[in-house]
C-alpha cells in the first residue's frame, strides 16, 4: 500500500501553504436541521441560562483550537471524572484547525459542563436530547480557510480561482483525504490491514514505531521501540507523555506481553474502527483514480468494500484484483478474532457536493476562500484541485 491511494494528483499551477496556524483553517459543523455550529461568539449563551429539564443525553457545542476531536473529549471525561465512552460525535475535526462541532454526553446536567475551564477548549449551546450522537449525525461543514504564501500575484490567483469555479461545477471527485490516512505518520490504513489480516503484533508495530513524527522525542521514541520490541517497561520510561494511547497500549503489553489483541482492545472501538475505515478508503481511492484515468464513465457511486459488499462490472473487477494485490478477501472484514470492527460495506458517492463557494481576500501571495461540503467530504481534497499544498 502506498500514500492514500490517490495516483493521478489534478495538474495545478499554484503552490501554497495551509493550515499556518490553526485558525487558518476554521471549521464549522453544520447539523442535519442546517443549523451552523460557530466558532465564534453567539447568542446561544442566553439560552443557556435558562432551565432546562434533563433528559438521558446532554449535547452541546464543542469549540477547540488545535486539538483532536479525541483528544479534546478526553479531556472533557478527565475533568467530569467520567469514562470517553459516554460521549458522542457525529465526525472527527481536524488537529490543526480552529472548530465547532456537536457533541453528547451520557447522564451528565449543564451544570457539571459549565465548571470545566480547558484551554483553547470551550462548550456552549447546552440542549438535552433523547439519543445520543453517532457517527454521521451531521449535514455537512462549512469552512473558511485562508492560504497563505502563494507563488503569484493578485491578478493571477484571481484568474486561477474562475478555472476553480468552473472546474467546481464541472465535478470535483470525491477522494478521502490525507487526514483519513493520518496525517503526520500515513499509516492508518497500513495497521487496518494487519488486523484484517489477524496479525495484530504486526498492526501494533507499525502503530508504535513507524516514523514520520514531526517532533524529535516522538521520532526518537518510536526507534527505540523499534529496536527494542517487547522491552515495554523502558520503551515506556522514554515514551512522550502527549502519546497517551500508545501510552495505555504499552501498560496493557507490561502485564500481558504478548496479548496484542487485548493491548488493542484498550483503544477506545471508535478509533480501532477507523483503522478498518482506512482501508475501505484506500481501495476506494484507488479504483476511483482507475476508473478515471481510464476513460471510463465514473459511476454516481462507488462500493467502500465489507464482506457482503457485491462486487461486479469493471469497479468490481478492479476492487477485487486491489483485494488480491493486497493479499485480503472480502471475508477478512469480518475479523474474526475482532469481530466487534467488522464490516458489512457501504457506498460512497464519487463527486463532490460543494455549495456557496467564495473568494472573500485575495492579495498577492495570499487567498480567503469559504464554502460548503457534504459530510464525509473533504477539504483538503477540494484545495488539491486548486493548488499543491
Amino acid at each position: 500500500m502506498d500514500f492514500y491511494g490517490i495516483k493521478d494528483f489534478p495538474e495545478v499551477s499554484l503552490t501554497g501553504k495551509i493550515k499556518q496556524k490553526p485558525d487558518d483553517f476554521v471549521v464549522e459543523e453544520i447539523t442535519p436541521s442546517g443549523k451552523i455550529c460557530k466558532t465564534g461568539l453567539d447568542l446561544s449563551f442566553i439560552k443557556d441560562l435558562f432551565p432546562q429539564k434533563p433528559r438521558e443525553h446532554l449535547h452541546f457545542t464543542l469549540v477547540k483550537y488545535n486539538y483532536t476531536t479525541e483528544r479534546a473529549v478526553a479531556a472533557i471525561s478527565k475533568k467530569l471524572r467520567i469514562s470517553k465512552n459516554r460521549f458522542g460525535y457525529a465526525g472527527t475535526k481536524d488537529k490543526v484547525a480552529f472548530t465547532a462541532q456537536r457533541v453528547s454526553v451520557w447522564n451528565q446536567k449543564i451544570r457539571q459542563l459549565k465548571w470545566i475551564r480547558l484551554r483553547d477548549i470551550r462548550l456552549k449551546d447546552y440542549k438535552y436530547e433523547p439519543e445520543r450522537l453517532t457517527l454521521g449525525d451531521l449535514s455537512g461543514n462549512r469552512f473558511l480557510i485562508t492560504i497563505r504564501n502563494i507563488n503569484a500575484y493578485k491578478y493571477a490567483i484571481d484568474d486561477e480561482l474562475k478555472k476553480f469555479r468552473e472546474k467546481i461545477q464541472a465535478g470535483i471527485l470525491n477522494y478521502f483525504g490525507p487526514q483519513r490516512f493520518g496525517e503526520q505518520r500515513t499509516v492508518n490504513h497500513l495497521i487496518g490491514k494487519q488486523l484484517l489480516l489477524g496479525n495484530f503484533e504486526g498492526a501494533m508495530m507499525i502503530l508504535l514505531t513507524h516514523p514520520g513524527d514531526i517532533s524529535g522525542d516522538a521520532a526518537a521514541a518510536r526507534k527505540f521501540a523499534s529496536d527494542n520490541w517487547g522491552k515495554w517497561s523502558e520503551i515506556l520510561k522514554i515514551w512522550p507523555r502527549y502519546l497517551g494511547l500508545e501510552a495505555s497500549i504499552m501498560n496493557h503489553l507490561v502485564h500481558c506481553p504478548n496479548d496484542f489483541a487485548g493491548a488493542f482492545r484498550t483503544l477506545p472501538k471508535k478509533l480501532r474502527r477507523m483503522f478498518i475505515h482506512a482501508v475501505q478508503s484506500y481501495i476506494f481511492n484507488v479504483t476511483l483514480t482507475k476508473i478515471s484515468g481510464a476513460g471510463i464513465a465514473v459511476p454516481e457511486k462507488m462500493p467502500l468494500v465489507g464482506y457482503e459488499t457485491k462486487l461486479d462490472g469493471k469497479v468490481g473487477e478492479i476492487i477485487l484484483s486491489l483485494l488480491g494485490s493486497e493479499d485480503l478477501k472480502q471475508e477478512y472484514f469480518k475479523l474474526g478474532r475482532m469481530p466487534e470492527l467488522a464490516e458489512p460495506g457501504s457506498e460512497r458517492e464519487t463527486l463532490m457536493k460543494m455549495r456557496n463557494f467564495r473568494a472573500l481576500k485575495v492579495s498577492d501571495g495570499e487567498a480567503v476562500i469559504s464554502f460548503e461540503l457534504d459530510k464525509g467530504s473533504y477539504a483538503t481534497v477540494l484545495l488539491m484541485n486548486f493548488l499543491r499544498c
